[in-house]
């Protein structure tokens, strides 16, 4: 591609050969306006110099005449008394000599006098006349004759007629000159400087709008510009113009098929781990040197994309992530645009800037490596959170204006919709599954209690048949194993109506009564008895009564079994404390194991819908008892909370307040 110098230069070359071809090609087809323009000053500067000759000859000639006028006022003054003289004395020699000198003045070609005596006497008279004049001859008072003088202007004429040739000669001359002059000041001032515009012109195209029009004309340093320097300007102008349109237009193809190739990798696949690193290898080239993604994932920073214009250095992204992993409170420009929720942009990155995102000389001499002269964060907004930001990266400065800012804005919408995107299919199919989970958990658990309740009455159903006698001992245990299997079904049950109340927005309405938390935790462990010397757990009580308050004695009593049977569950059959400690104006709930345990992250979410830290395989359950724990414990307006540590067994606490609370009451 021809660069602007070597463009100007050829533009120039060009006009200089436009300029040396002009003098071959005037006379013949080229340089059509000169030739006109010649042609009319030649046919304007001819008739002006006929008008002019033509005024001159009037003038000329009216001068010969009053010049003639002239010559017949001298002859009355100065001719006419000698003459008289002359025919008084009759000297007939000097009348003649006198009429010869007459003859002799320019213009006089006839000179005669007619005596009184008949006499006539003639000088001259051999050419026409056109003018003749009559002047009376006195001496004295007494007549004597009449001189006739006779005259002509063909002198006058011929001398016109030669002024007339010399005139338009020299007319014609100076005419031609001065049209040669003018066109060569045309022709050097305007023709040559329009064909190199029409060369211009006609060269312009897509390749070579980076060379503006230059005339080479005399007087550089004019302070006035005239028309030439308005029409090259426009031209240029317009040039400047459909470079820009033809720039945006390139720009905005390229950014479209960029997003075009961005948004066919989006498309492609819901696994995130598999697409975003693809987007920032897309990325590599048209917008940065190097890129890199990031997402937040449970409130931590990771990375999960990076691809580096030279494909040997990509080790060093790798190495950066390891020994730099980003935090919450990272100065780099993608965890500030994750805080703030907006771009960053570094035009030019100095080293002292370098070192203020920097944690030690070993990250800055990394960063270095990678080459950071300019950068871009966008943060991967969605919903008004951020899920993450990516990086560009650029090894030279000022890379990055308004139009790649742009670009990188809406590659960082499309990629953040593609995230959010992935993410809510993950939930849904996770929440499909916990669906399936929960309905054959649930199945499970109502057909637990049933199929012994089942079998009792079966058994008895048999035995009465049978007319076989039944003891009343036997017949209250058998009917207390019912009842208990009964109740523990209706709260199953109850536990369901609670979550699908709860899931549709409603609160929990409660019905308070004044009642003795000790009394219902005793209960509550009396109900369980089978299922404590099941488990081999030893359960010891610190009961304070009477702890009394005003609370939903069933809903209580699901907090309470829920603990003590969650407690019985994974105690392993090691001690298990139950305390209930009256406090001022609150009293404290305790159920301790010294069981399993669980990890912190497993505590994060332990009171979450359908959340389980163990297979439901092994210990079965529907993953609600402790998400309606806390929800029933907010509703009294107390709390509950979890200390726990793998081996090292789990501590519940829950509060509650001993007065009526706000909230729903039935």
């Amino acid at each position: 591609m021809a660069t602007p110098e070597s463009h100007a230069v050829t533009s120039g070359a060009r006009e200089r050969a436009s300029a040396a071809a002009w003098g071959s090609r005037w006379p013949r087809s080229g340089n059509r306006l000169g030739r006109r323009l010649l042609l009319y000053i030649l046919l304007f500067s001819t008739a002006v110099s006929l008008l002019g000759t033509l005024v001159q000859l009037g003038t000329d000639y009216q001068r010969e005449v009053r010049q003639l006028e002239e010559r017949f006022r001298q002859i009355r003054s100065s001719h006419t008394q000698g003459l008289a003289e002359s025919l008084w004395t009759l000297d007939e020699t000097l009348l003649r000599t006198q009429l010869e000198g007459i003859t002799t003045l320019p213009g006089i070609v006839l000179a005669e006098v007619d005596t009184e005596l008949g006499t006539h006497y003639v000088a001259g008279g051999g050419e026409p006349r056109e003018f003749s004049h009559d002047f009376p001859l006195y001496h004295g008072a007494r007549l004597l004759g009449t001189l006739r003088v006779g005259a002509n202007l063909a002198h006058a004429r011929a001398e016109l007629r030669s002024r007339v040739l010399v005139i338009l000669a020299t007319e014609a001359g100076k005419t031609f000159l001065f049209g040669l002059f003018a066109f060569f000041l045309i022709q050097r001032l305007v023709t040559q400087h329009l064909a190199t515009m029409a060369a211009y012109a006609r060269g312009l195209d897509t390749q070579h709008l980076e060379a503006p029009l230059v005339l080479r004309r005399t007087g550089t340093h004019r302070v006035r510009q005239d028309e030439l320097d308005e029409v090259s300007a426009a031209i240029n102008e317009m040039r400047e113009s459909l470079r820009k349109e033809l720039e945006e237009r390139q720009r905005s193809e390229a950014a479209s098929a960029f997003l075009s190739r961005a948004g066919a990798v989006l498309v492609e696949s819901l696994d995130l781990e598999k697409v975003l690193p693809r987007i920032a290898f897309v990325c590599v080239g048209p917008l940065a040197d190097w890129c890199v993604i990031d997402l937040r994932e449970d409130g931590v920073l990771r990375r999960v994309g990076g691809a580096h214009v030279d494909v040997a250095k990509t080790p060093l992204l790798d190495e950066l992530q390891r020994r730099y992993p980003l935090g919450p409170d990272s100065r780099v420009p993608a965890a500030v645009a994750m805080r703030t929720g907006t771009w960053v942009l570094e035009s030019r990155v100095t080293r002292a800037g370098l070192r203020a995102w920097c944690v030690d000389d070993a990250h800055v001499q990394l960063v270095s490596e990678l080459g950071l002269g300019s950068v871009l964060a966008v943060p991967l907004m969605s919903r008004g959170h951020a899920l993450g930001a990516i990086t560009f990266a650029a090894a030279g400065p000022e890379r990055y204006g308004p139009a790649e800012l742009a670009l990188a804005e809406e590659l960082a919408r499309r990629t953040a919709i593609a995230i959010d995107n992935a993410r809510l299919y993950r939930q849904a199919e996770q929440a499909l599954r916990l669906r399936e989970t929960f309905l054959s958990v649930a199945g499970h658990e109502l057909r637990t209690p049933l199929l012994p309740l089942q079998l009792r009455l079966q058994s008895l159903l048999r035995r009465g048949r049978n007319a076989a006698p039944l003891e009343p001992e036997v017949l209250l245990g058998e009917i207390a194993v019912a009842e208990w299997q009964t109740r523990r079904l209706g709260l199953l049950v109850d536990q369901l109506l609670d979550v699908s109340h709860l899931i549709a927005g409603n609160a929990l309405v409660l019905r308070r009564k004044r009642m003795d938390l000790c009394k219902l935790v005793e209960g509550v462990l009396e109900g369980v008895q089978r299922q404590i010397s099941d488990s081999g757990s030893e359960v010891v009580r610190e009961l304070c009564s009477p702890v009394e308050g005003e609370w939903d004695p069933r809903r209580l009593e699901l907090v309470v079994m829920g603990l003590v049977q969650n407690a019985l569950k994974f105690g392993e059959g090691r001690p298990i404390d139950v305390r209930v400690t009256p406090r001022e104006g609150s009293v404290v709930l305790v159920v301790r194991d010294r069981g399993m345990g669980m990890s912190k992250s497993e505590q994060e979410h332990i009171f979450d819908r359908f959340s389980r830290g163990v297979p439901e395989q092994h210990f079965g359950g529907l993953g609600l008892g402790l998400y309606l724990t806390r929800e029933v414990v907010r509703a009294h307006s107390g709390s509950i909370s979890v200390e726990s540590a793998p081996g090292q067994g789990t501590t519940f606490t829950v509060v509650l307040p001993l007065g009526e609370a706000p909230g729903p009451v039935a």
